[in-house]
Parts: C-alpha cells; structure tokens; sequence
C-alpha cells in the first residue's frame, strides 16, 4: 500500500509553510505521529484505502497533529477530523477522555466524526457516505456556487509556467521570468488567495505532460483549493494531477477536440473537479474560441461552446478574454456578463487586470463568481489584503484572510 503522499518529508515541510494546520502541536506530538504512521491498524488501513486518493473529493491526512492529539484522519479543507475507534473505547475512562478531547477540537472549531471499527467493517458505504454528507456540509460557504446571494467572490492568482518557471506575457507572447511557482504558491496563500490555478501553458503545444513533481511541491503550500491544467487528454492525466495534490483539473485543447472527455472526467471525478478554460478573441465581429494558448483559432462560437462545455458536465469555466489579457485595460465585461447570464455554472473573469478598480468593475457589472489575474499579482502591483480591503468598502462580498 502507497502512502508515499503523506510521508515524513510533506509533514516537515506543511509544517514550515502551513503552521495553522497544526493548532500548535508540540515536538513531542509530531514525534508520536511519525511513529504511528509507520503502524496501520486493520480499520485504518481499511478507510484509508477509500479516501487516500481523494476519492470523496477532498484530500485526507493521516496520523495528523493536532494541538495536544493525534487525528487518525484530517482534512483540512472541511476542518474535518475522522477518529475509528476500536473495543477499548468501551471503557469508561478512555470513554471520558474521547468526551473532553472532542470539546476541545470543536472549541477550536474543528468537526469530529467517530466510528467504530465494526460500523467501519459491517457498512463501509454507509461510513463514507456520512463523511461525504459532513465534508459538504461544513464547506458550503465555500463551494464554488453561483455568484450573488451573498457568496463570497473569489481572487485567484494565476501561475502560468513555462519551463519550470512561471511567466507572465501580453497576449501570450513575450513571455517573461515571473518566479518561482513554489514559492508565490506560498505566497499566495499567506497573502489571503482563495484559490491558485497552475497552467502548464506549453503543455498541449510541446505535446509534454504536465510536471507531476511541481505539482507536489506547489500542493505541499497551500491550505486553499489548487487548480491544475496543462497536457490533460484523458482520466489517468486526471488522476495522476489529484493524486499530485490538485483539488481541480482543468482542460482546455483536449476538451475542444474530443468534448466527450469533459463528461467522461465528470463521471469519474464529479462535476465540481473539472473547470473547463476558454480563450476566447473577438475575430470579424464574432467572439472565437482559441487553442494551444492562443495560436491556433477554431470555427467554434465561444458562447455555443460554453453552453455546449456546461451540458457535457463542466463544474466551472475560466473564460480569458485573449483581446484583453496583458493589457491591463480591464476585463471583458462586456462578455463575462453574457455569459454569466446564460449558463448555471460558475464562471472565473480571466484577461485584463491592471487595477483595483478592474476587479470592482467585473463583480459589479458582470457578477461573475470569482476574478483571475497573474501579472499584477506576480511583480507586487496588486496586494490581495489591498484588493480585497477596496471591494469590501464597495460591499462585495469576500473571504477575509
């Protein structure tokens, strides 16, 4: 069995990078986990193999610090912790420290699931159906929903790489040196991202895969959800990208040329794992869809091929207007609320941001569900605490770091 994921080295490093996860467990804590992951019990081993791969859509840890304990399973991003208990959990005095235990994790906001191992054993679906149900549940502030209604708009920094490095150009040309992808991962994070999107731009037109291993170590960064993209032409792309430590994939080349991987990927994954990105570009007074970054147009509509990407069962579209993108005039408004206003899924604002007051202009005029942008976010001229000061004054609503 691999549990290579969440090995040694991950735990090291989260704790560097990510000490919120830990609610300041001691050496002495740590210790005591990195021994217990060396020994699996029976019905730890047995839901382990259910969930390790992100099999109920979010990722788990195992044997995880926490304050003064050791949760057998964690998911961070539910604040959700997974205790099986075996026959000495019957005694009275084990019974009563479980009782003060599970008080002080839901002091610290955290939500504490029990089984017995023979639940486990006798209804395993039944198990894992009632951690899905808690896992939505405690995250649906959070879940990309429609815009409106009081949800919280997204900002989500892009990391365009080419070559291991992320860059950033104007009009996908001119590709320029903006960093190192791990460490504005971090980055990010700390700053109060909502969410990251990884785009391996070279991976379609270089025919490459993209880097399992920089996944990994981007993944390692963050507590907020991780989009991937870049080379994916089928479900073991997919899989090998989640298991990675992505919490979304994204197509966009091979869905245009094959549409039916965009249902096949939500069957296997779910709907909410797979955002579908456009390049759009307004070509003879028709807004055309675009390939391989840009260099290739297609007789595709943009507005019939989002609709078209929706019904196949696309969770969310990233639409970058490719007139706009580099430019910093501001974004496609213009276009994000036509679409907005005829599709049922989320949509991500991508191409044109130069200035706070651009991404006051796309929620207000557009209402899209959350704004991307690389450039300014990468050379330091936009600071999300700043942007997201500025669009709570103007009573958009979003998440506070």
């Amino acid at each position: 069995m691999d549990y290579k994921e969440l090995d040694d080295d991950d735990y090291n490093l989260l704790r560097l990078s990510e000490p919120g996860m830990f609610y300041g467990a001691s050496n002495l804590i740590f210790e005591n986990a990195k021994r217990l992951r060396n020994t699996l019990t029976d019905s730890e081993a047995l839901l382990w193999n259910h969930i390790k791969g992100k099999q109920l859509g979010f990722k788990f840890r195992r044997q995880h610090p926490i304050s003064y304990y050791i949760a057998d399973f964690y998911c961070h991003e539910a604040k959700l912790i997974i205790e099986l208990d075996g026959s000495i959990h019957d005694q009275s005095e084990v019974i009563q420290n479980d009782i003060e235990r599970q008080k002080h994790l839901e002091e610290l906001g955290l939500m504490v699931l029990r089984f017995t191992n023979s639940e486990l054993y006798n209804n395993t679906n039944k198990v894992l159906e009632e951690i899905r149900n808690t896992i939505q549940a405690q995250r649906h502030t959070a879940s990309p929903l429609r815009g409106g209604g009081g949800l919280s708009k997204r900002i989500i920094p892009c990391l365009d790489v080419k070559d291991g490095r992320t860059v950033k150009g104007v009009n996908f040309v001119d590709l320029r040196d903006a960093g190192d992808p791990v460490e504005l991962a971090a980055q990010y994070a700390q700053q109060g991202a909502d969410e990251l999107v990884f785009l391996d731009i070279t991976a379609t037109h270089e025919r490459r895969k993209t880097m399992i291993e920089m996944v990994k170590s981007v993944a390692r960064q963050l507590n907020i959800p991780f989009t991937i993209g870049g080379g994916i032409t089928e479900i073991a792309d997919a899989e090998a990208l989640l298991n990675a430590g992505a919490d979304k994939i994204s197509i966009n080349s091979a869905a245009v040329r094959r549409p039916e991987l965009i249902e096949e990927l939500a069957k296997a994954f779910g709907v909410q794992f797979v955002v579908v990105a456009v390049d759009t570009k307004h070509v003879n007074g028709r807004n055309m869809v675009h390939l391989n970054g840009g260099r290739l147009i297609t007789e595709l509509q943009t507005e019939s091929w989002i609709k078209q990407a929706e019904d196949l069962g696309a969770g969310e579209i990233l639409l970058t207007s490719m007139d706009h993108d580099g430019t910093k005039a501001g974004f496609d408004c213009g276009l994000l609320k036509k679409v907005n206003d005829m599709i049922n899924i989320p949509i991500i604002a991508s191409g044109g941001a130069g200035s706070i007051e651009h991404f006051t202009e796309v929620f207000q005029k557009a209402n899209v569900d959350a704004a991307l942008a690389a450039s300014v976010f990468h050379y330091g001229e936009i600071l999300i605490p700043d942007l997201k000061q500025e669009l709570s004054r103007n009573n958009i609503p979003v998440r506070n770091p």
